[in-house]
This record gives C-alpha cells, structure tokens and sequence, in this order.
C-alpha cells in the first residue's frame, strides 16, 4: 500500500513523498535519495517503478523530494547541500521511527549516490546497506561549474536550463567536495551499479566507491549510459538491485 506523506524539515518546511508498506512486510525498509534537477519518481519513473517491485517482494520504501525539489516546500532556488543533507538525514530518522522498520537500506541515483555514500559514512548506525546507482562523486564541482558557466540573473543566482542554481548553493558545495570522505568506515553492503557508456557521471567515479567502501559489489552495464534508457539496461538495474536486496535484507 502507498501513501502520501509529510515531514517537517529543520528549516520548518514540509518534505512531501510516499511510503509504500508491503502487506507481508520483512522489516526492511529503502530510502530512495534522487538527483540534482530530479525528484521522488526519478527518470523514467525508476523511483516509482522500483518501489513497486520492492513491494512485491516485502520491502518497505520511502521516497521523497528534496526541499525545494519536486512536489516539497520551497523553489529550487532554495535547495543548497546544507539543506539537501539535513533532509536527508530527517528521512532516515522518519523511516527508523516507523513500526516494524528493523534494518534500512539507502538507495540514491547520481547526485543522490554521493547524498547515500555520505549518509552511510555519517550515521553507520543508522544504516544496513547501501545500493548506489550512477553515484555523482563529482557532483559538488559539477555544480559550481554549472554555476559559472550559466547565465546570471538580476538576484546573482544562475539561470541553469531554467533552474536557478542560487549563490547559496554554490556557496554550500565548497563544504561537500570530497565526496568519499569516511566511506571507508561503513562495513556493512553496499552496490554500486555504473554505465560505462555514462556521459554525466564517468563511471570511474562509481569504480572509486566500490574501491573506497570495504564491503563493496561492482556491476558496471558496459552500453548504459546515465539513464539506463534502454529496456535490456533498466531491467539489468533492477535485476541486480533486487538480487542484492535478497541476499541479505529480505527474509
């Protein structure tokens, strides 16, 4: 069953998503984290697709926008890593708080792989596994480039293909950079999947984080690039993100 929920961030604002709750629940639950410009559903729907077939199998998920992303408070112009973090960290405190919730995978996709990696290293006690798609370990430089580059508007933000990257923003990725930092503390499982055709993100960075976490699976899908677009990768995401999610997490 999905339902429609709310949180209270830090700042006091209202991060809107879903909690989808199996009727044969194994005490797992997976907090999804999207990407930069994305949200709660993800590219092609992968984010709702996948918390279906978690559903199905007896997994919990919790997915949710980013405040000032998707259908939460705020514009993006109000969406720094600061609050990207904070939020991130108020999701795993929800999920934890949930009835029957005993361990918590997270899952992200580009930037919300580096936002997962960073979760992992910061509150291992928190956290039982980790799955990592596509992980954005360049994402903060990524965003002061964008930053730069982009045109400037009136207020000093960055009009980036109409999404304003704000100062502050580009203020906060300076406290992000290194994006493995502490990675290598968290022991429990974690997989990282990575397209070698990827564009966005090289998939050399999602080779670092395997190579960083101690207790680490590497699958690389040799055509798929940031998107997994085509139908035979999006089902090898899946496949491979199910198969680790049973051997350990569903009982």
């Amino acid at each position: 069953m999905m339902k429609h929920v709310e949180i209270i961030n830090r700042g006091g604002h209202v991060l809107r998503g879903y909690l989808t709750m199996p009727d044969h629940f194994c005490h797992t639950l997976v907090v999804f984290y999207h990407g930069f410009t994305g949200n709660k559903t993800e590219h092609n729907g992968y984010f709702r697709d996948l918390s279906r077939l978690l559903e199905a199998n007896g997994l919990a998920s919790l997915r949710m926008d980013f405040y000032g992303n998707g259908e939460s408070d705020g514009t993006f112009a109000d969406f720094t890593f600061d609050t990207m973090y904070s939020d991130a960290e108020m999701m795993l405190d929800y999920g934890k708080s949930l009835p029957g919730v005993k361990k918590i995978v997270v899952l992200g996709y580009s930037m919300g792989g580096q936002v997962a990696g960073q979760m992992c290293a910061r509150h291992p006690d928190l956290i039982d596994g980790a799955i990592l798609w596509s992980p954005g370990g360049n994402i903060a430089e990524h965003i002061a480039r964008d930053f730069e580059i982009s045109p400037k508007l009136v207020n000093g933000n960055a009009d980036h293909r109409n999404f304003e990257i704000s100062m502050a923003m580009n203020e906060s990725t300076s406290r992000y950079i290194n994006s493995y930092e502490g990675v290598e503390n968290f022991t429990k499982p974690v997989l990282v999947i990575h397209g070698r055709a990827d564009q966005v993100v090289n998939y050399l960075l999602g080779v670092r984080y395997a190579e960083t976490f101690p207790d680490a699976q590497l699958h690389i899908i040799d055509a798929a690039g940031h998107g997994y677009d085509q139908r035979a990768e999006h089902a090898e995401l899946f496949k491979r993100t199910l198969e680790f999610l049973k051997g350990g997490f569903i009982r």
